[in-house]
């Protein structure tokens, strides 16, 4: 996070972040004489013209050179240059850290074992478990994060899972990026763990060995997510499956058992679109009806059901940004958080509980992460006052939905 170092400081003409991946910048608070306003790199890396370009503005005085660090920072440099080791040096800027200086604010801890701490990184301990960032969800995004092995370890990075204090709810409800030097081809390193491998070739090429570091970025746009190892695209993966979707949800860093030690760092993410605010007007499923509140009455229990589209407030929904549907005040609710086949969909008081969570999915299905089932009219029926319940996911029109736009 902070070296602290005597040396001769250029000041630059132009600054590189746009064209290079800067590793290192001044904090011209700590000297005199910096000019370049508060954003100094000092450090830096890049792709150039079909070659590899390092540059470091330290090494002015003798003493650096009997300063390992120093040393350990040139022979990075040179090793990248020569092609000896891989690294993602494409320009970065718009990051917001996640985890590094701040440590570990807005990380939660779920299921068994821990992460250690020690120097701005993450080691794992134990488990089954997930440090995930309980802050917020994320819709389009790209996150980047170093990670490294100590050897033949296991662990994962997953995304788009629902709010839950059981780390099993990320490996049923989201995706799981691998890290895992010898497995089978869907849950080695780079895989979406179980659904789809690397391009191993591409990914073969790309991967620093354990006991170096590797940068993954995951970009999640829509349903797609996108793998790059240290700059290379190994991965190209959309969802399709109804129980799951991409397009909001938590991310997670998981610390998988005992002797299986992987160590993470500078972990950022840039949003790469606003996320779109509350959307209101009509839901409609199979023959064309409307999702409809009984007799529009608000008190809590009603049951939600369809019906012919005729304007009212009780079919005028708002697709809120905490993944609720709201109605005449109150959210679309599963009776009692319940899983099985038949409960009852209904108006509830808003409470922000897993019960009143929708997610859609690539396929128009409309999915309950908490019970992983899906909103359906009951008897594949589209006569008016047909009861809206939960139901296991298919490819039904009875289960096909159109959310406002």
């Amino acid at each position: 996070p902070a070296w602290q170092r005597t040396d001769e400081w250029y000041n630059y003409r132009t600054n590189p972040r746009t064209s290079a991946h800067v590793l290192a910048s001044l904090d011209e608070t700590s000297y005199s004489g910096g000019s370049m306003g508060g954003d100094h790199p000092i450090a830096w890396c890049k792709d150039y013209a079909g070659g590899r370009a390092f540059y470091t503005g330290g090494g002015h005085t003798e003493e650096s050179y009997g300063d390992p660090a120093f040393r350990r920072h040139l022979l990075g440099g040179i090793r990248w240059a020569a092609a000896l080791t891989e690294a993602d040096c494409r320009p970065e800027t718009g990051y917001t850290p996640l985890y590094g200086t701040s440590g570990t604010t807005g990380w939660k801890q779920a299921g068994p074992g821990s992460f250690a701490e020690s120097d701005a990184t993450l080691t794992s301990r134990g488990g089954l478990g997930l440090l995930w960032y309980q802050t917020k969800e994320y819709s389009a995004y790209s996150l980047k994060l170093d990670w490294r092995q100590a050897g033949d370890d296991n662990s994962g990075v997953f995304v788009g899972f629902p709010a839950s204090e059981d780390p099993w709810s990320a490996v049923d409800h989201g995706y799981e990026i691998q890290i895992d030097a010898t497995d089978t081809p869907d849950r080695t390193t780079g895989s979406v763990y179980g659904f789809k491998s690397a391009d191993l070739p591409a990914r073969d090429a790309a991967l620093n060995p354990p006991g170096e570091w590797n940068t993954y970025e995951l970009r999640v746009e829509g349903e797609r997510l996108q793998v790059f190892l240290n700059g290379h695209r190994i991965n190209d993966f959309t969802n399709t499956d109804p129980a799951r979707s991409l397009q909001q949800g938590h991310i997670g860093l998981q610390n998988h058992g005992d002797g299986d030690e992987v160590s993470f760092r500078n972990v950022r993410i840039k949003e790469l679109g606003v996320s779109p605010g509350p959307r209101e007007g009509a839901v409609t499923g199979i023959g064309g009806k409307c999702v409809d509140v009984a007799g529009a009455a608000s008190a809590d229990g009603t049951q939600i059901q369809l019906y012919t589209c005729n304007g009212t407030a009780a079919q005028r929904w708002t697709v809120a940004a905490d993944r609720t549907l709201r109605a005449l005040g109150k959210c679309m609710d599963v009776s009692g958080g319940g899983t099985a086949d038949g409960t009852k969909v209904q108006l509830y008081g808003c409470n922000g509980s897993g019960a009143q969570t929708w997610a859609p999915g690539a396929d128009g299905t409309l999915r309950n992460p908490q019970s992983g089932k899906c909103l359906d009219a009951e008897g594949v029926s589209s006569a008016d006052r047909t009861r809206l319940h939960l139901w296991t996911c298919g490819t039904g029109a009875n289960q096909k939905w159109v959310l406002p736009s």
